[in-house]
């Protein structure tokens, strides 16, 4: 079992564990129909439905102790400069870890996202995982070139594989992965 810790340092971000008092960080991202597009959550309406999301986010942690539990999630805040700009979640799951993410549309196209994806892959890796994938939605091309410059190659094709509530039903999706070295 993977045991993660609560911060991770990288070169001009960091990944931590959510706190509460990030509500409306979170808000700022989560409430923007353009960063929810592809997600598989509508838009957050208010400041409470953010905190609703912490509150699992932490509690997540405070029961696992930073262990990859199976099919429980923990989900990191991206970090710049003191302030959470996005998300970044790993799950254990049957073939390996899943990774997901969010950024705030103002800090797009700045390399934050294939580095926090590259560096908690990394984390895996030196922690024993072998295997670390993600899918994004066939359109979402920023998220396919994030994916391909922290490392990630595209394996295939999900057929109707996830629900976008914000695109109107069921879509099909690519899914990237990274193998451990050796």
């Amino acid at each position: 079992m993977i045991h993660l810790p609560g911060r991770i340092e990288l070169p001009g971000l960091a990944l931590r564990e959510p706190r509460l008092e990030d509500a409306p960080a979170l808000f700022a991202w989560t409430s923007d129909p353009e960063v929810t597009r592809y997600l598989s959550f509508t838009p957050h309406r208010d400041l409470e439905a953010s905190l609703a999301v912490l509150r699992g986010w932490t509690r997540g942690w405070a029961e696992s102790g930073g262990r990859l539990l199976p099919c429980r999630p923990l989900v990191y805040l991206i970090e710049v400069d003191g302030v959470a700009v996005g998300s970044l979640s790993v799950a254990s799951l049957r073939y390996g870890y899943e990774l997901g993410y969010a950024l705030r549309r103002d800090r797009w196209g700045q390399g934050l996202v294939p580095r926090a994806v590259a560096g908690l892959t990394g984390a895996l890796f030196e922690r024993g995982a072998g295997r670390v994938t993600a899918t994004a939605h066939v359109e979402n091309t920023a998220s396919h070139r994030a994916l391909e410059k922290a490392g990630f190659s595209r394996e295939g094709l999900l057929r109707r594989y996830f629900y976008f509530p914000n695109l109107g039903g069921f879509g099909d999706g690519y899914l990237y992965a990274r193998v451990a070295p050796g």
